[in-house]
């Protein structure tokens, strides 16, 4: 009687695995420059439209806004991909922020780099907004400037 070859069971093929896609961003260190804050924004992803895996950058929050204002433009040329979801909103301003120190208070700051947190993680990983260039230059370019 033979023993059963063993050397028949499925083999792996390499190579026939891939890492599932993903984009996570974390915004942190809001450091305060003048009269405004800016945050530092990592981004770790397997997204082919990046050129590496992780990387940095420092925004402030109206290179934030400028960089929404132009995702709403995009949108609007193409009404159709609304269906992959709105544009995530930014945090917005209260009175204090707008005519006084609010603004560098800790609290304020902490709840605004939670809110443009979840903006980023939120376009990013939209169907439509993810292949913007101007997200990609926005994450990744140092010498960009949306001001």
């Amino acid at each position: 009687m033979s023993t059963p070859d063993k050397s028949n069971k499925t083999k792996r093929i390499e190579g026939d695995y891939h890492e599932p896609e993903y984009i996570s961003i974390v915004v942190s260190d809001p450091t305060r420059v003048d009269e405004y804050i800016t945050y530092k924004i990592t981004t770790t992803t397997t997204f082919p439209e990046y050129k590496e895996r992780e990387f940095s950058v420092r925004r402030r929050y109206k290179e934030f806004v400028n960089l929404r204002d132009h995702l709403k433009q995009k949108l609007a040329e193409k009404p159709k991909a609304i269906k992959f979801g709105e544009l995530y909103p930014l945090p917005g301003n209260n009175l204090s922020s707008l005519f006084g120190q609010g603004r560098f208070e800790p609290e304020f700051i902490e709840e605004r780099r939670k809110g443009l947190e979840q903006f980023l993680n939120s376009v990013a990983n939209h169907n439509y907004f993810r292949f913007i260039p101007l997200l990609h230059k926005f994450l990744q370019d140092q010498s960009l400037t949306l001001l």
